[in-house]
């Protein structure tokens, strides 16, 4: 008897054990399902990518870990991402496809400005909450509660950039800036004009130029009459920053230089050549190997181009980040509801890849969404970019 017992003790015991391997299989099985969205083929194509990779390393190093623990339950994180090919009309396509045929409730990763206004017309109404690093300042906003921006814009750039030119560089009192005559360009000149009179500078001169300009000479007669100590070419790109730092030399300008909003700093010095590029700093380039990042960043870059081949640049890092910081807001929350998400998203700085992340920009633009990251700034010398500094925006500095 005593044996048969035993038995059924053991018994028990087995369907017990049993039990709770199923109960944690059965959690590990549950899925959570993250849009991506980007460009993905087309002259915008490398944004996309950059994108999917950060999201895809990401989700891969949580499932790798045993998957996403958010309150009692596992989740294993499955990447579902579209190509909108830069077109706005694609875009929403896409939006509706992911909230609606996919069913998910975050989407992680979105660049070009207009595709983010349509993506917004799909996920604010729907209480999808959406990450992206476009640079539009009309896609965060009290009306669009649901969308944070992943990325520093102009806005982010403009004011930490022009207080360290004034630390580091006191003899440059009067700045002259000049962008394309675009909303682009308006929004940059806007952003640095801000700074610059906030940190009591002078503006020297506040120019704008149409796209496809070659002759920059007239433009650049005038800007220099106003005899600036530097010459900011702001939001242009860089094959026309390099023709007006080319003309600007022409013209006998030996002052400092900045780009407050460019990327590809190498077209620059092709354009311009090596002794009118020499000098430039910009706030908005990042070298994953620069002993200015983190050394999380630093991590990443080498697992990124040990999988991909290549070395990433800031999306790729950004979007990893967003990822990480939704994620962790997840955990928080102890549920995958989005309103609970998004009020523990709000509550408290995050520690990331880029080191401490804040939540900030009220002040610019009505909500705090944006995050706010150390900025790292870069010189051009002797035909290289190098990284000089990194500077703190204001938020992380309290």
């Amino acid at each position: 008897m005593m044996r048969i017992r035993a038995s059924i003790a053991t018994i028990a015991m087995v369907a017990l054990v049993a039990a709770g391997i199923a109960t944690r299989g059965a959690a590990q099985d549950k899925t959570l399902t993250i849009g991506v969205l980007g460009p993905l083929s087309g002259g915008a194509a490398s944004y996309g990518v950059e994108l999917v990779r950060g999201a895809e390393m990401k989700a891969d190093e949580i499932n790798k870990a045993g998957g996403l623990k958010v309150g009692n339950d596992v989740y294993h994180i499955k990447l579902v991402s579209y190509d909108h090919k830069a077109l706005a009309a694609d875009a929403a396509t896409a939006a509706n496809k992911l909230v609606f045929q996919d069913k998910v409730k975050y989407i992680i990763g979105n660049a070009v400005g207009a595709t983010c206004n349509a993506v917004q017309t799909v996920t604010e109404p729907e209480k999808v909450l959406f990450s992206f690093v476009c640079w539009g300042t009309n896609n965060l906003g009290p009306d669009k509660p649901h969308s944070f921006r992943a990325m520093l814009s102009q806005w982010e750039v403009a004011e930490p950039f022009y207080r360290w030119v004034k630390e580091k560089h006191p003899a440059v009192k009067r700045v002259a800036l000049i962008s394309p005559n675009d909303t682009s360009g308006k929004d940059t000149n806007t952003a640095v004009v801000k700074a610059l009179k906030g940190l009591a500078f002078e503006v020297a001169a506040d120019e704008y130029y149409e796209r496809g300009t070659k002759d920059f000479y007239p433009i650049l007669t005038k800007m220099l009459a106003t005899q600036p100590d530097m010459l900011d070419v702001a939001a242009a790109p860089a094959g026309e920053a390099g023709l007006i730092l080319k003309q600007a030399r022409e013209l006998g300008f030996k002052g400092a230089k900045g780009w407050t909003a460019g990327t590809n700093p190498f077209t620059i010095i092709g354009v311009a050549g090596k002794d009118a590029a020499e000098g430039v700093w910009s706030p908005t380039n990042i070298n994953v190997k620069s002993d200015f990042v983190s050394p999380t960043v630093r991590r990443f870059g080498e697992e990124y181009e040990k999988r991909y081949k290549e070395v990433p640049g800031v999306i790729a890092v950004a979007n990893y980040a967003a990822f990480d910081v939704f994620t962790k807001a997840m955990q928080d929350a102890r549920s995958l509801d989005t309103d609970k998400v998004l009020a523990a998203l709000t509550q408290k700085p995050f520690d990331t890849v880029w080191g401490k992340l804040v939540l900030g920009g009220k002040e610019t633009y009505g909500i705090d969404r944006q995050f706010l990251y150390p900025v790292v700034i870069s010189e051009i010398r002797d035909g290289k970019v190098v990284d000089i500094a990194q500077v703190l925006p204001a938020a992380l500095k309290k």
